[in-house]
């Protein structure tokens, strides 16, 4: 996808000293060439993985939170929740899902049941786009009311579940593919809008590729499916590297982060991917992580919300009316045009998942703060830090968006910002 945003020309210079294009190119190659290099780095993840999310649940807990120190199963805990899921999230904003196409432990294991399965064909009903946003929904409220956060058998059921039917699925579906990752991974859906955002993708000349010479290669082994050919997305991209240099049209390239969301046609632009940003990304995500602390979980258990259903329903009414209210604000900017609308909408990715990583760091946070270490500066410092860069990062992809609808400034431009202090004012407000 060729950008045609108008950046300043020292964006441009800077991207290019820091990321040559014949550097990347050699990198994206170096993925396709040393597949067995990175198989062996993959096994390794899932061991680590598996060691992180089972030997807490075999474990002895500790005593109390304050010796969370103390333990094996309390240390795993911490570096599960405090740096091995704020990374995954993070990495997906800069880089893209080379978490997904190299990393990822359930990815591994699909893919190895299914070059080893039956080879089944894929039924339509695993196609529907929806399971992903429905079953991560599932995960996070069950995740949140069950805190399972602080009790390990729950997290292994409800992680440990999904890997189980990722080498289920791989047994079945597909040949040496990844079904399970590209229709039915719970995170599929929030890593792929994540990963608009990033900084590198694999760019696809299509002339290139269309005028290749003779003899062609032989096909791309996409493990995701993908018709690589047409490829101008990072939304479903697993960014493995295997298409690297194929009929010398696929490379590994920079972009400024967000060129993605700016560029989008309108056949791109979907209300579905909408819902999932208002409704679940910012909406589910903030009443989940932020209702039990802060202001909100004093109000809300002075109101008695402390049974299963009551705690349900604040989730839900915190999500809805702060996913309401930014509809509201986006229908005001795109005044009431709803494609530009939609497509701001995608703008507020950077911020919202930024927000979601800030979430994933609590747990380890109050961890900490249990265990008797005070990290209250740091923890203030990093959430105000990320809130202004995030609203920063998502107020430079609304003006573009706007500049390229033909917008200038007025009621646009104000709005789109007073949806962003709105936001970034929630994060702030549960933090404190």
């Amino acid at each position: 996808m060729e950008s045609t945003t108008v950046l300043p020309n020292v964006v441009r210079r800077w991207r290019h000293r820091l990321f040559p294009d014949g550097w990347l190119q050699g990198v994206g190659d170096t993925l396709q060439r040393r597949q067995d290099v990175i198989r062996r780095l993959q096994w390794c993840f899932v061991a680590i993985y598996y060691f992180l999310l089972i030997v807490p649940a075999l474990l002895p807990q500790p005593a109390s939170r304050a010796e969370v120190f103390s333990s094996l199963a309390g240390v795993a805990e911490i570096v599960f929740w405090g740096i091995w899921w704020p990374g995954v999230i993070l990495s997906m904003l800069l880089f893209g899902q080379f978490w997904c196409g190299v990393f990822c432990p359930d990815g591994t294991l699909t893919e190895f049941a299914s070059r080893h399965g039956r080879g089944g064909r894929i039924p339509g009903w695993v196609r529907w786009s929806g399971w992903p946003l429905a079953a991560f929904s599932v995960v996070v409220l069950y995740e949140h009311l069950a805190d399972a956060y602080s009790a390990p058998r729950a997290i292994l059921l409800s992680l440990g579940g999904a890997s189980l039917l990722a080498l289920v699925c791989g047994y079945f579906l597909g040949r040496g593919k990844r079904v399970w990752c590209r229709y039915l991974c719970p995170v599929s859906s929030m890593f792929s809008l994540l990963a608009r955002c990033s900084i590198f993708h694999f760019k696809v000349d299509r002339v290139a590729w269309d005028n290749a010479p003779k003899p062609l290669p032989r096909g791309i082994d996409c493990p995701p499916l993908l018709d690589v050919r047409r490829l101008r997305s990072n939304e479903k991209c697993s960014m493995c590297g295997r298409c690297s240099g194929h009929r010398n049209a696929v490379q590994l390239a920079a972009r400024w982060p967000g060129a993605e969301i700016v560029d989008m046609e309108p056949a791109e632009i979907r209300l579905a991917d909408a819902f999932a940003i208002c409704f679940v990304l910012i909406g589910l995500c903030y009443g989940t992580i932020h209702w039990r602390h802060g202001p909100l979980a004093d109000y809300f258990h002075a109101l008695g919300a402390g049974s299963i259903g009551s705690s349900l329903l604040a989730i839900l009414l915190v999500g809805s009316l702060l996913a309401l209210t930014v509809g509201a604000l986006l229908s005001i900017a795109g005044r009431g045009d709803q494609q530009r609308s939609i497509h701001l909408a995608y703008g507020l990715i950077p911020l919202a998942g930024l927000g979601l990583f800030l979430g994933a760091l609590e747990h380890a946070f109050l961890l900490m703060t249990h265990s008797g270490l005070d990290f209250e500066f740091e923890r203030r410092a990093i959430r105000v830090g990320t809130v202004v860069l995030g609203v920063g990062w998502s107020g430079l992809i609304g003006k573009q968006v706007i500049r390229r609808a033909g917008a200038k400034g007025g009621l646009p431009g104000v709005a789109y910002w007073v949806l962003l202090l709105v936001l970034g004012s929630a994060w702030l407000f549960a933090s404190f």
